[in-house]
């Protein structure tokens, strides 16, 4: 069954996607009998591995578009009144939600909710609330609307503790006292010790977890943004010190699985405030989203590209989101990672410019659009969040990476990759190319090479989608930006044959970018499809006008002494199996710096198809991947 996520954020089929998506998320590649094989090409007895939740969310790209009352909380420092929420949500309805904006969510400022089922799940965002959470997810859905929340399902109120008559669900047996540990408080000392940690070694600590995320599920929520994680695993935080007991890694990657599981493909787990140890490996298995800056706060220029510019190991390891989205493009991608750069508000940029390339960063890291502009104060900015040629591109599932200038960790090397050259690859074989000017004082021209970073064979199309304009056929976009602003064009290849590159789709597990071997296409290859990389995979969304049997090529490089296999798998965007798995045999060659072209046949359906080319434990050898082709 189809379902996506703009289907879940209407609310259009939400209560269907509950059961009838509610298979592990993490699920393998599953053989299709039926399916069609490339010509020459061998079944693979071994599906592909997924080192990621690959869910129906992460599977179609960019992030979703969305309002949060952060805006006026934050500066007030206070929880929303009830007749704010509800002046801003009829605002909603009427200025962004017809543009595709049809989430209102809630943000932090929660202590303050302390009404509990018998379950002691709390019941509405604020006890000065008149109206529950129920009755909100109703009212929005009258207006073709859904209700995202906040909220951490490891945290259990005070109220609900000191209350003998609350049990966990499933668990009558069990009180909720019985799952938390005396004087283990979140934000412990500084938060008023209002909400205690879930102990997950506790007997009913798993079903109190996936209950609350059944809760929501079952409320119709499909977005829950779950904040404080790294507090949670190690009780520290980069600026206050130790702010509570830490639980270990442990404990974390637990408590992320029991989530994981109860959310299925039912609803989208936002994973906030995560340090994101050891490659963002439990956020990525677990996970749909992850914070990857420092909060947006008071917003403008200062929060978007100010303040410490180097890596940290805690979060948030980057500050700003420029740094932030260019430090984890390599976790980011269909079936990988949402790289979430927090709430923009219009009103605190300081110019047109600014606002611009706020959209214009968000939209081309694939990162959720979310307003927290108020009704009150947005004005005439709505229009920066409406211009419909960008949101064509995020809705088409866009997910941009950097210029990557060599294979190292851009937290080690920070000249490894430039935050100011971006450009993603859509379904249909064009790009979006973003320029950014982050210099403060000097307009600075940015330039992108067709044939020398995105490896298109002759001339393409260009389009500004801010003017409106076709700039006409060129071969490389170069412009002369201003201070703070920034340029975001289509790119259309003229060409007939359409080329993906490896370089800019989803890596996943162990696989990476390089450019340390020559004769490659493009800035560079994948490398890592091999024995000793984790589950790795590279996978491309490609789109057809028809099902059917097309041609396609593999540019691939193998040094090896023998010839090397991968296996591949097409899919939809919700799993459906299309074709394969299969395993495709890459003669050796000369050596690494010497490519070749493997063809064969694969089978499509009409619409986007995932294109997942990987090692398995029954594949041999290993290849660096340029790029493939279709007609």
């Amino acid at each position: 069954m189809a379902i996506s996520r703009r289907a879940l954020m209407t609310g259009v089929g939400a209560a269907a996607a509950v059961t009838a998506l509610s298979r592990p998320a993490s699920s393998a590649f599953a053989a299709a009998p039926a399916a069609t094989d490339p010509a020459g090409s061998v079944r693979a007895a071994t599906a592909l591995p997924v080192a990621s939740r690959n869910s129906v969310f992460t599977r179609q790209g960019a992030g979703p578009l969305y309002w949060n009352i952060y805006g006026w909380a934050f500066p007030h420092n206070a929880p929303i009144p009830e007749a704010e929420w509800k002046a801003n949500v009829d605002w909603l309805a009427t200025s962004l939600a017809p543009h595709g904006y049809r989430m209102a969510c809630t943000d932090g400022w929660i202590e303050g909710s302390s009404r509990t089922t018998a379950n002691g799940y709390v019941t509405t965002y604020n006890d000065s609330w008149q109206h529950d959470w129920a009755y909100w997810a109703d009212y929005l859905a009258d207006r073709g609307m859904t209700l995202g929340v906040y909220y951490n399902p490891l945290w259990v109120h005070k109220a609900a503790v000191a209350d003998t008559t609350k049990t966990v669900v499933g668990r009558p047996d069990i009180r909720v006292a019985d799952i938390v540990t005396s004087g283990d408080f979140f934000a412990k000392g500084i938060g008023g010790n209002t909400l205690y940690w879930v102990d997950v070694s506790k007997p009913g600590a798993k079903e109190y977890i996936q209950g609350y995320v059944t809760y929501f599920k079952n409320l119709g929520v499909p977005y829950l943004r779950v904040d404080f994680l790294s507090w949670y695993e190690t009780g520290t935080d980069a600026n206050l010190g130790t702010v509570g007991n830490s639980h270990g890694s442990a404990a974390y990657e637990t408590a992320l699985r029991w989530m994981h599981e109860a959310a299925g493909d039912g609803i989208e787990l936002s994973l906030v405030m995560p340090h994101l140890n050891s490659n963002a490996r439990n956020e990525l298995r677990y996970g749909d989203m992850v914070r990857i800056n420092a909060d947006a706060d008071k917003g403008g220029w200062a929060r978007l590209s100010g303040g410490r510019q180097t890596h940290q190991n805690v979060w948030p390891n980057w500050h700003n989101p420029f740094c932030g989205f260019t430090g984890w493009a390599h976790r980011s991608g269909r079936g990988q990672l949402i790289l979430d750069g927090d709430f923009l508000m219009m009103s605190t940029f300081a110019d047109d410019h600014e606002r611009r390339t706020a959209i214009n960063l968000m939209t081309v890291a694939g990162s959720p659009i979310a307003s927290a502009d108020l009704h009150s104060n947005i004005g005439s900015y709505a229009s920066f969040y409406t211009n419909p040629e960008v949101l064509d591109v995020h809705n088409k599932g866009l997910v941009g990476k950097p210029v990557f200038h060599n294979g190292k960790s851009y937290a080690t090397d920070p000249a490894s990759r430039d935050t100011e050259r971006w450009a993603g690859q859509l379904p249909d074989g064009s790009w979006v190319v973003a320029l950014f000017n982050r210099n403060d004082t000097n307009t600075v021209t940015k330039t992108i090479d067709f044939a020398g970073h995105l490896g298109i064979s002759g001339s393409a199309t260009v389009r500004d989608l801010w003017t409106h304009t076709d700039l006409g056929p060129r071969t490389s976009i170069s412009t002369a930006l201003a201070p703070h602003a920034s340029q975001l064009v289509k790119v259309v290849p003229l060409t007939a044959t359409k080329r993906y590159h490896a370089a800019f789709a989803a890596w996943g597990g162990g696989v990476n970018f390089n450019n340390n071997h020559t004769g490659h296409t493009g800035m560079g290859f994948v490398d890592k499809l091999e024995a000793a990389s984790e589950g790795p995979t590279v996978t491309f969304a490609v789109q057809v006008p028809s099902s059917g049997t097309y041609a396609i090529g593999y540019r691939y490089a193998n040094g090896l002494t023998s010839a090397a296999t991968m296996t591949v798998s097409v899919q939809r965007e919700d799993r459906t199996q299309v074709s394969g798995p299969m395993q495709v045999s890459f003669p050796k060659l000369a050596d690494w710096d010497t490519w070749g072209t493997v063809t064969g046949t694969v089978q499509l359906a009409a619409g986007v198809n995932l294109i997942t080319i990987g090692r398995t434990g029954t594949d041999t050898g290993a290849i660096n991947l340029n790029h493939i082709e279709l007609p």
